[in-house]
């Protein structure tokens, strides 16, 4: 769970926070587990929730996205598909240097597999705000990539 909380937080404390109140919020919750879906399932989204509450929090939370209007069209794609050819430690240093938008859709998106639609409701956006800013996160770290030599632009 501190993995999950990592990708969504952009310092190893703030992480360690999350995973600490997701944590509670779990114990808080176990009567509510239905075995429905595997434990670490629940539990995932109760933490990635837990991180979405974070940004929320966050006074500059509201700005995240402002440099996009809301009807934004996603960018051409630098990938078909959401693979990079590098290893996920090198994603999440790439991630850290990421603006903080592009961070949260991309884990949502790419990683939690969430709709665009989803994320939209879930951090009042616009759905074309998180196409685009999903987009361009892509870009980025294809950048930082090629910057570092560990693909070929």
């Amino acid at each position: 769970m501190l993995g999950l909380c990592r990708r969504y937080c952009k310092s190893e404390d703030d992480a360690h926070d999350a995973l600490q109140e997701g944590f509670i919020k779990v114990f808080n919750s176990l009567e509510k587990y239905r075995g429905d879906s595997a434990l670490d399932t629940w539990m995932g989204r109760i933490f990635i929730n837990t991180a979405i509450d974070q940004y929320k929090k966050i006074s500059t939370y509201g700005k995240m996205f402002d440099s996009l209007p809301d009807n934004a069209e996603a960018e051409d794609e630098v990938y078909e598909d959401n693979s990079f050819p590098c290893n996920a430690k090198e994603v999440l240093l790439v991630m850290d240097q990421m603006p903080e938008g592009y961070r949260v859709i991309f884990n949502l998106y790419c990683l939690e597999g969430f709709t665009h639609r989803q994320i939209a409701e879930t951090l009042g956006i616009s759905e074309g705000t998180s196409k685009s800013q999903y987009a361009r996160a892509k870009k980025f770290i294809f950048d930082a990539l090629v910057k570092k030599g560990v693909v070929r632009g």
